[in-house]
């Protein structure tokens, strides 16, 4: 039986390793930032994919673009980790992470590097990209010595919002004033998205899975009385965000966490019209997949959720973690976002490559539905199409703000 899944890779890169960060253009074209973090000296490359022509290119090598060279003898700027934002503008704003060694290195960790001269992270670049004229623009460093774990932006106000790692602080970059604010440290560990409401309030999590705001416009953070859920006999540490995807009607946020026992959520801000209190509300879907009553120690069949996106069918897709007989693999699975009813689609592969990790997704205007792979090489992406005879239908805006 032929694979409902077709992948995309990039074999050009074959020492690059991951993909983490997907999104659509404003001109209907996907774009991807192609990473090279598990061998020392590699720099991130765009990469566009056009859904028409089925053409791929490597639009620029990042590292060297930021007066980082990957053969410095620094930690490289190798990866860009969930911020590659898509503008109103056309263009693509983005920053760089931290986790590739120096060239020569076979491993590298940020705070055993902190005060080495040679070997520390120079600290995250933020960086707009032209499609049209293929130019990157160095808008210099955010903080020294650290990456930019996830980012989000509000292109009214032209800010962006985002997280530091690895000291897991909250940051405003106004892109007018060329002014990065930090405001200060939210936890220990990392939320892997950042995420802005029809009004561009900014979310994230803490520690605990609480949610954070940072409301439109202001330098302040609140942690409001809303926590994403989490499995049974944990109190919800490490339950941080993982991905979050917009509803059709921009309404609502679905979205998985990244923790034990992943399941699936909808957030609802306050002043929706179905949502209730000062914060707003959060429904709990239960287990990302199988039997919300099963046994909750099994906690290795259920560690991942991924890659969310709602198809032109209205419904939502994520990748997550499913038991097999050799252990847990990736599945695409299909929920209703009303009734919580699951499908599995089945295992994502082409029939010879498994996929081993799906960070987040995108689609095109096509009706096709394209996710990140992060554990195979050569890099890749997977692209899956939901039943059904779509026309073209541009979808923007609704192609999210954040990575």
């Amino acid at each position: 039986m032929a694979s409902v899944f077709r992948p995309v890779i990039f074999d050009k890169l074959p020492s690059h390793d991951t993909c983490w960060s997907i999104t659509t253009g404003k001109d209907g074209l996907i774009y991807i930032g192609v990473c090279g973090e598990h061998i020392g000296g590699l720099s991130v490359f765009i990469a566009s994919y056009d859904p028409q022509t089925e053409k791929v290119e490597y639009l620029c090598e990042v590292a060297p673009l930021l007066g980082e060279p990957p053969d410095n003898g620094r930690a490289t700027h190798s990866k860009i980790h969930y911020c590659l934002l898509p503008g109103d503008d056309g263009l693509l704003y983005g920053a760089t992470h931290c986790t590739g060694a120096p060239l020569g290195d076979p491993i590298w960790r940020p705070w055993n590097a902190w005060n080495d001269p040679i070997r520390q992270f120079s600290g995250f670049h933020f960086f707009i990209y032209d499609p049209a004229t293929r130019k990157l623009e160095d808008l210099g460093i955010g903080s020294p010595n650290e990456g930019s774990r996830a980012m989000a932006l509000d292109p009214h106000r032209r800010l962006l919002y985002g997280v530091t790692y690895p000291r897991d602080h909250f940051y405003v970059y106004s892109l007018d004033e060329r002014k990065y604010h930090d405001l200060g440290r939210i936890g220990d560990t990392n939320p892997q998205a950042v995420f802005v409401d029809s009004e561009f309030n900014a979310y994230t999590t803490d520690d605990y899975g609480y949610l954070i705001r940072c409301r439109a416009g202001t330098l302040e953070l609140e942690r409001l009385d809303l926590q994403i859920p989490h499995g049974p006999m944990r109190n919800g540490w490490h339950n941080t965000l993982y991905d979050v995807e917009v509803s059709p009607d921009g309404c609502s946020f679905y979205g998985g966490g990244y923790g034990y026992d992943m399941r699936v959520y909808r957030f609802e801000p306050a002043g929706h019209s179905t949502s209730s209190g000062q914060a707003g509300r959060i429904t709990d879907f239960g287990r990302a997949w199988g039997d919300d009553d099963g046994d909750w120690r099994n906690l290795e069949h259920n560690s991942h959720i991924g890659g969310m996106v709602f198809g032109e069918d209205g419904m939502l897709y994520y990748a997550c973690s499913v038991a097999e007989q050799d252990g847990p693999r990736l599945h695409l699975i299909k929920m209703h976002p009303e009734t919580g009813e699951r499908q599995d689609i089945g295992l994502i592969t082409d029939g010879e490559k498994k996929s081993g990790y799906i960070a987040k997704a995108t689609r095109d205007w096509f009706g096709n539905l394209y996710f990140a792979e992060s554990g195979l090489v050569p890099p890749r992406i997977w692209i899956y199409r939901p039943e059904g005879d779509w026309k073209p239908k541009p979808r923007w805006p609704l192609v999210r703000y954040w990575g």
